[in-house]
């Protein structure tokens, strides 16, 4: 079923998925709780740079302790706003499973901000009628994708981190270190980490 979910960004802070942290046993795993890490992002640019510099030791961990081939369910928020040819040429290069692609777009007229998710159809990455229909409809232009919900092997990932368009890659939803009940049913992008792209913007870090 064909469908893009609009969010209107106004006021409202982006909220984050919180570690279990490399955890022994899924009975010792906390819940996935996206409250707590949004209340810790939301102090200004130093706490968003505290939060990237605690993902940073994670993935620095699964490099070195988790197989290669191990695959993570993660959400990865990019440094700038993304074209679809860019788009296409990570997901190529970094062998990355889309589960939904997040973007931007802005209301003409009134420069309202809006964010928006696209999803995988029919072998293609989104529907580019779809979205296009959407943006006519909301009379508003698209500024570029600003995040992507995927599946990803733990040796692209690590390549993938030393790629100037990322500027972090989040696994904090993901079920090595959390119980997710909402993604594990589904198997899609139900239960996702939500992207920092806006506080990078609030704060002026693109």
């Amino acid at each position: 079923m064909k469908k893009i979910i609009i969010v209107l960004i106004i006021l409202v802070s982006l909220t984050l998925g919180t570690f279990g942290f490399l955890k022994a046993s899924s009975q010792d795993k906390p819940f996935f709780d996206m409250f707590s890490i949004a209340r810790e992002i939301s102090q200004g640019k130093d706490s968003i740079l505290s939060y990237k510099n605690k993902v940073e030791k994670v993935l620095d961990k699964i490099e070195v302790e988790i197989p290669k081939e191990e695959k993570y369910f993660v959400t990865i928020t990019f440094s700038k706003f993304v074209t679809d040819e860019e788009l296409k040429k990570l997901v190529k290069e970094y062998n990355i499973e889309i589960l939904a692609i997040e973007g931007r777009s802005i209301e003409k007229g009134t420069n309202l901000k809006g964010t928006f998710f696209v999803t995988p159809e029919n072998g293609m990455l989104y529907d580019k009628k779809l979205l296009l229909d959407m943006l006519q409809r909301n009379n508003a232009e698209f500024k570029g994708f600003i995040a992507i919900v995927v599946n990803i092997q733990n040796k692209d990932i690590q390549k993938l981190r030393n790629n100037k368009i990322v500027f972090l890659i989040d696994p904090s939803a993901d079920t090595h270190f959390v119980r997710n009940p909402k993604h594990e049913k589904t198997n899609s992008w139900d239960g996702y980490a939500p992207s920092l792209f806006s506080e990078l913007e609030k704060n002026k870090l693109l």
